[in-house]
């Protein structure tokens, strides 16, 4: 982790000197050693503090996008083009794939500083500074969980979720964390109509988690930020993976590993299968 750190903060002074970005978004220490934040470095003076370690987990494509986002901010001139740099770990780069195919951001945009696990990701970094293993035991754990799910009956798995959502404060943290919610009014922001009534009680709950899971279907790139950051620890991972291996087994499409690929639910045709509905 020591030599990615380094390597990290060699590539962001030369990217700063030779003025080929603006802005360069990475990690830096918190309010102690075990804590990282993420960071927004415009000065070469400011590079020593970047940090790469094992909690540096923030999936920083969500800074990009969204109304306050780097690339795509309404409170930014139009003619004020912000060159970005990015420290981007295997979720972030297949995150950025996902912009792009979205039309969210060009390629040409943004300078990745690129750290891989040798998963498939649909994108290539300017330059790579690290490489870490891939948590395979995480993956494991998720579909094992999935299974014992699955071996429950409808309404046994029916009352499980609807315990785990009944712990949501509904604080949209797990919003907030996700690259793919950059919608600048979230369906729970309307009033006129109200959609989705905004008091924590098991309806609202409901309603907010299952709409928010499904706007993410064929999205999602697993990088389990929404479930990291839930001050409650509700399960998310759990419903954003079995629903991303039911695209794969309908469409045989993964997001994030294929910039030219159109997303599975962005596209209609006639021989599309449609057995799964029910």
């Amino acid at each position: 982790m020591q030599e990615i750190s380094e390597k990290i903060r060699q590539e962001a002074r030369r990217l700063l000197e030779e003025q080929v970005v603006d802005v360069i978004v990475g990690y830096e220490r918190g309010w102690d050693d075990d804590v990282v934040t993420p960071c927004f470095v415009r000065d070469e003076s400011e590079v020593e503090g970047m940090v790469f370690n094992e909690q540096c987990t923030h999936n920083l494509a969500n800074y990009l996008v969204g109304r306050e986002g780097l690339l795509t901010s309404r409170l930014r001139r139009t003619d004020e083009k912000v060159r970005v740099g990015l420290v981007a770990r295997p979720g972030t780069l297949r995150a950025i794939v996902g912009l792009i195919q979205e039309r969210q951001i060009k390629r040409e945009d943004v300078v990745i500083l690129g750290i891989v696990d040798g998963t498939p990701v649909g994108i290539e970094p300017d330059v790579t500074v690290g490489r870490i293993e891939e948590d395979v035991e995480k993956e494991e754990r998720i579909r094992a969980r999935i299974q014992e799910l699955e071996q429950m009956s409808p309404s046994e798995r029916w009352a499980w979720w609807e315990r785990e959502f009944a712990k949501c404060i509904r604080c949209y943290a797990c919003r907030q964390a996700c690259p793919f919610c950059y919608c600048e009014r979230c369906i729970v922001d309307e009033n006129q109509p109200q959609w989705i009534g905004r008091s924590p009680s098991n309806k609202n709950n409901r309603s907010w988690n299952a709409i928010r899971a499904l706007h993410l279907v064929g999205r999602c790139i697993g990088c389990g930020e929404c479930e990291r950051v839930c001050p409650m620890d509700i399960p998310l991972s759990l419903i954003n993976t079995r629903l991303a291996s039911r695209v794969e087994e309908a469409f045989e499409y993964v997001a994030g590993r294929d910039v030219e690929a159109s997303p599975a639910l962005n596209a209609f045709q006639a021989g599309d299968p449609d057995a799964f509905i029910k």
